[in-house]
Formats: C-alpha cells, structure tokens, sequence
C-alpha cells in the first residue's frame, strides 16, 4: 500500500463522495477512483459499496477508514513537531474556539503570544462546540476552547473560565419593571436562545427543567452577537453571557432583567484529546494561556516527545 493510495481513500470516506474527495485532492474523479481501485486489488477486498452517485464503507473499509484516522493524525503531528524544532523561529497552532472566547478572552492572549513568537502562524477556526470537540479528536485542531461538559471520554477538558449568563431584553421591555423575572415569565414572551443540541441551550434547557417548566422558544440561532441585535431592536429577550453585553448595557441599549435565586451559568474549557502530544508551539502557547487565566484546575499535559 502506497501512503497516496491512503490519502485517497481517506478523504474519499471523509468526504462522502468521489467528486468531493478529488476537488479536495485537485485530482480529477477518475484519478481518484482508478487509486481506490488499486488499494482494494492491492488489498483484496472492497472498500466502498456503490450505490449510484452514494457510496457506503463496507467492513473492511470502516476498519481500514479508522486506522487511516490514525495514520494521518500521527502525520500531521509529526510534520508540526519537525517543523516547530527551529526553535519557535517558525511553527504553526490550529485552535478551535467558539465565538464568545474567541472575541473576549482570546484577542489578549494571541497578543502576548505573537509578541513573544512573531512567526509562528495561528489559525483560529470559529464554530459551535460539538464541531470543535469532532475537530480536536480527529486531529485537525491542536486545542479547542468549548463550552463545558464534553462527553467524550478520549477528550481531556480543562475548566478555564465560569460564565455568568444574563437575562437580557431591550430597554423598555414589559418585564423590565419587575424586581424578579421568573421563569414563568420567561415561558410568557418571546426568547431568543442558543440552537437545540447546544452545549449552552442544554444547560439552560437543564435550568427550566430543575423548575419544573419547559423552555419554549420563538427564534433559534448560534450566534450570540447575532442575538444580541436582535434583542436590541425588540424581537424579544434572551439569556447571553455577561462579558458579551457589558457594552450595551452601560449604553443602555440592553438592559439586564434580575432571575433571583435562579442562576444561568456555564463553565468554559480547554481540551485536547487524551493521550495527545504537544509540538513546541502548542507548549507555548499552553505556558501563555496559563500565566493569562490562571486556572484552579490546570493540569499540565504530558508529553512523551518533548525534551
């Protein structure tokens, strides 16, 4: 087996598809399946079941697809851990990050860091935190920074910051004259929250459901600056992080609504997927992160490569 025969197969079960797995590779279609067709007379055996335009892994393609995972994670480990032993002349860090620490814990720390390692390139992909733990396991993120808990047990988080959530609405609103807001209220009037499936609309489902009510919501989306708009021009109310209103709220153009001994929190974390090995600019970066935030639970992350 040759390690480009590999790399076809690999991202033909990662994409789904031929046509994607070629655009992907810039390879034209038949390129790509006249290699896949080799690997299985090479191999003996079929790797694809072909249903018109769908394909299907057959057993012996789950099997070899999950080794193909590992060999390829163990590469582009491999490649930045070479690459990031010029000193952290040169390097490079993939970070996943969901937007809320992205936009008000992250531009700080990427600063002290660049200051300190100016030519070691940072991306920084921006997405919900179901699709940063998927990107940290299959080893296409270094670090992810998520909402908490994560489920999967190959995942090792680390709590690195406790988020106060606020019951906001625009200024005006009709509950705004009530000393408490509960959630009784809250059933009553149009909310605005995070997406079914979230880790955030879960811990908030879990609040209402402690209280014996159900949440109801009129509008669903994943952005919280988006939310953030829509409250501010009255499409109704919604639970946000404290540190992504603060602005508006000594503006004026939100205001805060007290829950009484009803508290909306959630802890953000770091994670990295168990068992994992750190490149010279991923330790880095970790020493940086540490000496910013200052976490009670910090472990430090072993690393069978590092010196």
């Amino acid at each position: 087996m040759y390690v480009e025969q590999l790399r076809y197969f690999h991202t033909v079960s990662e994409t789904g598809s031929f046509t994607s797995a070629s655009q992907k590779l810039l390879l034209t279609q038949p390129a790509v399946s006249i290699q896949i067709k080799k690997l299985e007379e090479d191999l003996g055996q079929k790797l694809f079941e072909r249903q018109g335009r769908r394909i299907q892994l057959t057993r012996a393609g789950e099997i070899l697809h999950a080794h193909t995972r590992k060999i390829f994670q163990q590469l582009r480990e491999a490649e930045a851990i070479l690459e990031d032993l010029k000193s952290l002349e040169t390097g490079s860090l993939s970070l996943g990050t969901v937007d809320v620490i992205s936009i008000y814990v992250l531009p700080k720390i990427f600063r002290d860091f660049h200051e300190k390692y100016p030519r070691i390139e940072i991306s920084i992909e921006v997405d919900n935190s179901t699709s940063i733990s998927r990107g940290v396991l299959e080893g296409e993120l270094d670090l992810g920074f998520v909402t908490l808990p994560v489920e999967d047990k190959n995942l090792v988080s680390i709590p690195i910051y406790q988020d106060r959530m606020l019951v906001i609405a625009p200024a005006g609103h009709p509950l705004a004259s009530k000393k408490v807001v509960s959630l009784a209220d809250l059933e009553q009037t149009t909310v605005i929250v995070y997406k079914k499936g979230s880790v955030t609309r879960k811990i908030i489902e879990g609040i209402f459901e402690k209280e014996g009510r159900t949440l109801m919501p009129d509008m669903e989306i994943d952005r919280p600056e988006a939310m953030k708009k829509l409250v501010e021009a009255g499409l109704g109310v919604s639970i946000l992080p404290e540190m992504s209103v603060i602005k508006e709220l000594e503006e004026g153009t939100l205001i805060s609504m007290p829950t009484g001994e009803i508290r909306f929190e959630r802890h953000l974390g770091l994670i990295y997927r168990k068992g994992q090995f750190f490149s010279p600019s991923t330790i880095a970066f970790l020493d940086i992160l540490k000496s910013a935030i200052q976490p009670d639970t910090w472990i430090e992350p072993t690393n069978h490569l590092k010196a």
